[in-house]
C-alpha cells in the first residue's frame, strides 16, 4: 500500500483526461475496476503521479479491455497539481467513497466505478497513434452528463509535465431526475437515467 500524501478535504471533484494506453476501445461510458496501481515519479523527476491500470467490467466485446490512467499528486505546476487532486477526488467519489476518504492505492483495487473514455492521438517514432484516456469519472455530481460521442474527432493532447492532458468539463453539483445517453458496446447508444439505467452505481453503496 502507498499513501497518496494528499489532503482531499475541500477539493472539488472536477476531472480531466489522463494519459492512457493499451488497445483502443470506442468512446463511451463503461464500468471499470482498477487491478493495479502505484505511485511513480514523473518523467521529469520533479513530482509524483498515481499510475493505474483499469479493466472494463461491462459484459460484451470490450469486457476486460484495459485503459491506463495517470493522476498528478505533486508537481511544480500549481495547475497540474490542483487538477490532479480534483481527478483523485472524482475517482474516489466514483468508487463510492466520501470526499477526502480516498487516501491510498489499496483502497482503489477492485472497487467498481464508471468513467467516460475518450480517444487521444499522439506521435511515436514519427507515426500518429491513438490511445484511450479517461475523460470523466462518473459520480453523483456529474451523472447527468453525456458520454463522449463515438463520432467525435480524437482529442489532440496538450503538453503537461508527465504526459498529455486536456480539460474535460464536469458538473460537481448533484442533479436529480436527470437523464443521460450511454454508449452501448456495439457503438450505438441507449437512454439511461443518472442512476445508470437500472445498474447499481458505485456511489450508491448500502454499506
Amino acid at each position: 500500500m502507498a499513501d497518496f500524501g494528499v489532503n482531499l478535504n475541500g477539493i472539488n471533484a472536477a476531472t480531466s483526461n489522463q494519459s492512457g494506453g493499451g488497445g483502443v476501445i470506442p468512446r463511451g461510458r463503461y464500468g471499470f475496476q482498477i487491478t493495479e496501481g502505484e505511485i511513480k515519479q514523473n518523467f521529469k523527476k520533479n513530482g509524483d503521479n498515481y499510475s493505474f491500470k483499469a479493466e472494463v467490467t461491462d459484459e460484451g466485446p470490450f469486457n476486460k479491455a484495459i485503459v491506463y490512467g495517470t493522476i498528478v499528486l505533486s508537481n511544480p505546476s500549481a495547475w497540474a497539481q490542483n487538477n490532479g487532486h480534483e481527478q483523485l477526488q472524482a475517482l474516489g467519489l466514483a468508487m463510492g467513497m466520501g470526499p477526502g476518504e480516498f487516501t491510498n492505492t489499496d483502497m482503489a483495487l477492485y472497487q467498481p466505478f464508471m468513467a467516460d473514455v475518450d480517444i487521444e492521438t499522439y506521435k511515436k517514432d514519427g507515426q500518429e497513434k491513438e490511445r484511450n484516456v479517461f475523460a470523466r469519472f462518473i459520480h453523483e455530481g456529474n451523472a447527468n452528463t453525456e458520454p463522449p460521442s463515438e463520432k467525435e474527432p480524437a482529442t489532440q493532447p496538450a503538453n503537461d509535465n508527465q504526459r498529455a492532458q486536456t480539460n474535460a468539463a464536469n458538473n460537481n453539483q448533484p442533479q436529480n431526475n436527470a437523464s443521460t445517453a450511454r454508449q452501448t458496446q456495439n457503438g450505438g447508444s441507449a437512454s439511461s437515467g443518472a442512476s445508470g439505467g437500472g445498474r447499481s452505481m458505485p456511489w450508491k453503496r448500502s454499506g
